[in-house]
Order: structure tokens, then sequence, then C-alpha cells
């Protein structure tokens, strides 16, 4: 399960909660809010919240309903630079995150995995729906030498009426 939750944490991350240098104005981040793993044969439930911080910065909580040592947490900006992640007991994990927006509703990102026994980086692309109704999350896993091991295609539903799990 903890290789299974690495994998998936990986795939979920980027997000900021205002879009710079997309236009003149700041706009919102669509992602902001709680979403739930749509069923597939490659899902595993996830539930993952997305909170403002103000000037462009956000939370990210992945498994946000699972014990706090499973969840992955991070407080970052889409800006290009690298920030770690702790678990939900605030203990680093070793992993890190790097996003920048491509469109009001895209995000490009890298993340390292602190445990790189099953693959070392994931890089995608994170996509708010036009209606804001689906998030989708495309992702490829590389091994340390950079090889394709795994592709990840998933999709959340906006789940705002129900609580984080913080």
């Amino acid at each position: 399960m903890k290789t299974t939750m690495t994998s998936w944490a990986a795939t979920l991350v980027c997000v900021g909660s205002v879009c710079p240098g997309i236009s003149g104005a700041q706009t919102l981040d669509p992602r902001i809010g709680h979403w739930a793993q749509q069923p597939g044969p490659r899902s595993v439930g996830m539930h993952v919240t997305y909170e403002d911080l103000g000037e462009g910065g956000f939370r990210l909580t992945l498994a946000a309903h699972s014990v706090p040592a499973q969840r992955q947490i991070v407080e970052a900006k889409c800006d290009g630079r690298t920030y770690p992640y702790a678990d939900g007991n605030g203990k680093p994990t070793g992993s890190t995150l790097s996003c920048r927006f491509t469109a009001p509703r895209t995000v490009e990102y890298l993340f390292t995995a602190g445990d790189q026994t099953v693959w070392a980086t994931s890089t995608g692309v994170e996509t708010v729906s036009e209606d804001g109704g689906m998030l989708a999350w495309d992702a490829m896993h590389r091994d340390t030498s950079g090889r394709v091991v795994d592709e990840i295609h998933s999709r959340f539903s906006r789940r705002d009426d129900e609580p984080s799990g913080r």
C-alpha cells in the first residue's frame, strides 16, 4: 500500500492559488477545494485538498482522508522553485515539488520522490475542466536513468461538500 500511495502522491502535485504571468489580472486557481478520485482500473480512492494560502501560495494535501503518517503535504507556489513535502505529522518525506502555470487551468510540474526505489521523478500536467468539476492528472514516472517506468492518467471529481480530512 505504501508504494501505491507514494505513486499516487507523485501524480497529485502542483497547484497554485494564483496564475502569475498568464494575464495582467490575478486569477484564482480553480483547483482550490476538495477532490475525490473517480473509479477506474488503477484508482485507489485518493482524496486531495488544495488550500489557498494567499499571495499565490497553496497547501496540497494528498491522501486527505488517510492517517497523518500517510498524508503528503506541500506548501508552495507555482513559481518554478523547489518545495519540500512533509507527512501529516510534519516529518519531512524527502520528496519535492516544482511547478508552473502554463494556462489559467493548467499546471506543469516536476515531483521528485524521496524514496526512489520504484521511480525517481514524475513529470506531468494537471488540468481543471472548463466547468470546474473535474481535475485531470496526466504524468510520466521515470527511474533514476530517466527511463519511463509508468504512465498515469487519473480523474478527480470536485467534492467540496466533503470534509478535507484535516
